[in-house]
């Protein structure tokens, strides 16, 4: 991919070297060196500013231009009282006025698909939906402050917690709204038992939100999670089947109780135990001893046991495929021919064991992720190589396809359980949509370095096709067409939906935001109604939240945030469109010129006027040049601003996810590329 392009880059000229500038306001307070590296960037500043990630004065004085910036300009700093004499002089106020009639106001500080906000990564974006979890673990500001009651001293047992009657309200309201996310029967037992107390833990979420009602669901987190640590470490095996379960439960429903920051561990380490446990139990091997017992006409009862266990393992296995993907974790389990061929699509549904369907379609859909996961070019990649690349990435798209068509009647012909097969298209959306981002991330940075002032894209052509556009195309319908599979559900059902999902639904709104960004850097408008998609998310978020702190209600937090930026695009000047540098290794910037923007016929518009900030927060915390932030870990709270947004920077997420610039985008929405976009 180098060697096509070693033509281009001789063409580049070189600029001519000005005179030398007076040192930023910071290198000459802390009497160091100061030098621009590249003059092209938006807005200029000196390396040691843009290292530190520090205001720079030549933000304010200086304008991105080759041609009047010196590639490297250097200067020894003289003292703070020295004066100015070869200072650049700042733009004029004619030039300012001309630059905003140009270019939508408020626009991302970089041309790539994910820069909203500001340079200060806050997690790795590589894996965005482990990013989004970590975003998702903020307090929420608008939410009354609560003091969180005593836990009494010593160990309780559930039957201590709760009463006889309220234990079976629980047991009842789980096995109602949680059990057919499950698509295996969990195994019934006593009072008391570790599962019991895990589907009571789970099921408080409905419970009262008053002190009492709080103390309960505190009391049951620390009950469910001392138990289950207890058999991690000191396992039975009378009590392995059932822990097993308790742990898959509890990896895509933790207790809400307590503190945000010890809410919402870590599922993917609670359903490796629990596969880990299930490898050393041998259910890995289930589904290939269900096929041997079938040919050897074996005793009903004794096959349709071994057949459970292999729903066990196939939900496992599926479990932790959803909870590991966008992490950047590869799942311990692995999917046997046994797995994929024991559950076949029915020719009819008369009699039919609906969680066998939702297993399979689901198993299918995250195996196809990840094979394309293991598919990888690099900018050393050969031509031979990147056409490779590009049929495999094709092949899963394809067969994609087949569940999509498969799926899609479901819920509308079922007589039953038609939610859980609505819901189901999020997870197939997602899947696709993962495989698209990995496909253009991979592409990007097989393209490596390229000329000043070009775009990548059309570097990128396996086999002569142009990839990029249709994969482009590709991401922008899969996300509209998941947000709408999200709309058409029922806020009291999907309330009960395994939280992972609702960091799938803001990680797809996010997607949709930061396209429509783009093409308006483009002048540009993504023609259709997103904006009614993603204002309906929100509300039916909000109506799913089943309590204060709910990951739905988290969802509708963090995408009003995003809403709130792209409300606010023309309430300031805009930054200058030139990329920043990219958070992906080997790679350089992206850089798109900005004779590639072309002005709007009519001034952008402003939108209607902002909700109150109980409803509509501010969006100052999301916007461009702030000051220098702290990173946001498991331990760190934000800071929130006066209208109670929190201090989050978005900046990696919109950075480096999938790096297409604008003009990509524009041209996306002008040529056939994206039919019926218009």
């Amino acid at each position: 991919m180098k060697r096509s392009r070693e033509k281009e880059e001789t063409r580049t000229t070189t600029t001519k070297k000005p005179k030398s500038i007076q040192a930023c306001s910071s290198c000459r307070k802390h009497k160091t060196r100061c030098e621009i590296l590249d003059p092209s960037k938006s807005p200029v500043k000196c390396h040691r500013c843009q290292v530190l990630s520090l205001q720079c004065s030549y933000e304010d004085t200086l304008l991105p231009t080759a041609a009047s910036i010196p590639t490297a300009s250097t200067s020894k700093c003289p003292s703070p009282d020295s004066p100015p004499s070869d200072l650049a002089q700042p733009p004029t106020a004619a030039h300012r006025s001309a630059a905003l009639r140009t270019y939508p106001a408020t626009m991302p500080p970089t041309d790539r698909m994910w820069s909203f906000v500001s340079d200060q990564p806050v997690s790795n974006w590589s894996a965005p939906m482990l990013a989004i979890q970590h975003l998702s673990k903020i307090p929420l500001p608008h939410l009354p402050a609560q003091t969180l009651p005593q836990l009494p001293p010593g160990d309780f047992t559930l039957p201590q917690i709760l009463s006889e009657e309220r234990i079976c309200y629980l047991l009842e309201l789980f096995d109602e709204r949680y059990t057919p996310w499950l698509n295996f029967k969990p195994t019934k037992n006593t009072n008391g038992s570790l599962l019991h107390t895990v589907c009571c833990a789970v099921a408080s979420r409905h419970l009262d939100s008053s002190s009492g009602g709080t103390l309960v669901k505190m009391q049951l987190q620390k009950l469910a999670e001392d138990s289950i640590a207890k058999m991690i470490l000191n396992p039975r095996p009378s009590d392995s089947m059932e822990t097993i379960q308790a742990l898959l439960i509890l990896s895509l429903w933790p207790p809400l109780g307590g503190a945000p920051e010890e809410e919402g561990r870590d599922g993917r380490l609670l359903i490796a135990s629990a596969v880990s446990m299930a490898m050393n139990l041998r259910l890995n091997q289930a589904s290939e001893k269900v096929f041997a017992m079938r040919k050897a006409n074996e005793d009903p009862v004794v096959l349709e046991e071994m057949l459970e266990n292999a729903r066990l393992w196939i939900a496992l296995t599926n479990t932790e495929s959803v909870l590991c993907a966008g992490t950047g974790r590869i799942p311990l389990s692995k999917r046997s021919p046994e797995d994929l061929r024991l559950i076949e699509f029915p020719e009819d549904f008369d009699d039919v064991h609906f969680g066998d369907v939702r297993l399979t379609l689901t198993a299918e859909s995250f195996d196809l992720l990840e094979k394309a996961l293991t598919h990888h070019i690099t900018d050393e990649s050969s031509p031979a190589e990147v056409d490779s690349f590009y049929d495999e990435i094709m092949i899963p798209l394809e067969k994609m396809k087949r569940i999509k068509r498969l799926l899609m009647p479901l819920p509308f012909v079922l007589e039953r359980e038609q939610f859980y097969f609505h819901i189901l298209h999020i997870y197939r959306g997602m899947a696709r949509l993962l495989v698209l981002y990995h496909a253009l991330w991979d592409a990007r940075r097989s393209v490596g370095k390229i000329p000043l002032g070009q775009t990548w894209h059309p570097y990128f052509k396996p086999h002569g096709v142009e990839a990029v556009g249709d994969w482009g195309r590709d991401v922008i319908i899969t996300v509209e067409e998941l947000l709408t599979c999200v709309l058409g559900a029922d806020a009291h059902m999907l309330s009960t939906s395994p939280d992972n999902i609702f960091r799938m639904i803001t990680l797809a709104a996010g997607y949709l935001v930061a396209v429509k960004f783009l093409m308006l850097r483009g002048a540009t408008v993504l023609t259709g109604a997103s904006d009614l998609v993603l204002a309906k998310i929100v509300s039916l978020l909000n109506q799913a939240a089943c309590a204060p702190g709910h990951p739905a209600q988290r969802a509708a937090f963090l995408i009003t945030g995003m809403i709130a930026q792209w409300e606010s695009r023309s309430k300031s000047p805009p930054p200058q469109s030139v990329p920043a540098t990219s958070t992906m290794t080997g790679t350089s910037s992206y850089p798109t010129p900005s004779s590639d923007f072309r002005p709007l016929e009519t001034p952008p518009p402003s939108g209607a006027s902002p909700l109150p900030p109980h409803e509509f927060y501010e969006p100052s915390a999301f916007a461009a040049g702030r000051q220098q932030q702290q990173p946001l870990h498991y331990q760190q709270h934000p800071t929130y601003d006066q209208y109670g947004m929190p201090d989050v920077d978005f900046s990696a997420f919109l950075d480096s996810t999938i790096p297409v610039d604008a003009e990509f985008w524009n041209n996306l929405a002008q040529t056939h590329i994206m039919p019926g976009y218009h």
